[in-house]
């Protein structure tokens, strides 16, 4: 009776089992909740993970982490063991206790679900409040000008190109800061400063971006940025040594501080609208592409 008997799907089970169970734990991890700020040692390590800041979603290496892991795994799984799933799924049909384990871990991902839905809503408001210029008004007709050279610089160019302040002149141009690891203001501030390069045109005006992070921005890396970012022709995208660009950047009077732990950079999103003459006219903080038009229309007219 015992030599014919089947043999009950086990190690099938288990498996199936351990897999739901990594497969749940690996999605908690991911959407524990943190708030910006947080240092704690789970912050640090869904940084390290799955790219995700503090309060913040996953980067796109983190979904295809959080995709693909578990897909892998359970593709192995039914390579390696697939006679014995097969079984598995059968017995769990017939097992009110592999019923109950199943619908414990279904319940526990629905409320990991829950987690992300909760922090995509949150993440699309701070977008939407914070991040939208919040100027509607024209640009006033006194607002504050200066008329301070841009200092002495030697930096390289998307296309591996030297760049110095010499470069800023001979046509206005639009000076920004930002970061390719940015994922909250720089690519509302890249948006709103290339649509007012593409409204005045490449006769008009030229944009220069210097990174705030040039350990990761690299001049290396310059060139794919450039397309991530779709930038017009002629634009100037900077980087260079670290040293260098701090100098730049502590001159200007670029507010920031870099977080020594993940290399992100908070930052004012600061705008300078520069004239023919390499003088910086206008300081604007995040604002709207109207502004940025009409500041460089003045500066092109001497009004």
């Amino acid at each position: 009776m015992n030599a014919t008997a089947e043999p009950q799907p086990r190690s099938g089970a288990w498996l199936l089992g351990l897999w739901g169970v990594s497969l749940t734990v690996w999605w908690g991890f991911a959407f524990f909740p943190t708030t910006p700020g947080d240092e704690s040692w789970i912050a640090i390590a869904q940084y390290a993970c799955f790219g995700s800041r503090p309060g913040g979603l996953p980067a796109a290496q983190g979904w295809m982490m959080l995709v693909l892991a578990p897909l892998m795994l359970l593709g192995t799984l039914l390579v390696i063991q697939g006679a014995a799933l097969r079984r598995s799924l059968a017995t769990l049909v017939r097992s009110p206790a592999l019923w109950a384990v199943a619908v414990a871990l279904a319940a526990t991902f629905v409320v990991e679900a829950n987690w992300a839905a909760a922090r995509f809503a949150r993440e699309a408001r701070v977008q939407a409040v914070s991040f939208e210029p919040a100027l509607t008004e024209p640009l006033p007709a006194d607002y504050p000008r200066t008329a301070i050279a841009v200092p002495e610089f030697r930096l390289v160019d998307q296309h591996g190109k030297p760049c110095e302040a010499s470069a800023l002149t001979g046509q206005p141009t639009v000076l920004s800061f930002v970061f390719a690891n940015c994922q909250t203001v720089c690519p509302v501030l890249v948006s709103n400063v290339t649509r007012a390069s593409r409204t005045l045109g490449p006769a008009t005006v030229r944009i220069a971006l210097v990174t705030l992070d040039p350990w990761r921005d690299t001049p290396a890396a310059l060139p794919g940025l450039a397309r991530r970012w779709s930038l017009p022709e002629g634009s100037r995208l900077l980087s260079g040594e670290p040293s260098a660009v701090c100098r730049l950047l502590d001159t200007l009077q670029v507010a920031r501080e870099r977080d020594l732990k993940n290399g992100d950079v908070t930052h004012v999103p600061l705008v300078m609208i520069v004239d023919a003459h390499g003088r910086i006219v206008y300081r604007f903080s995040n604002p709207p592409a109207e502004w940025i038009v009409e500041g460089v229309r003045r500066v092109r007219d001497g009004s």
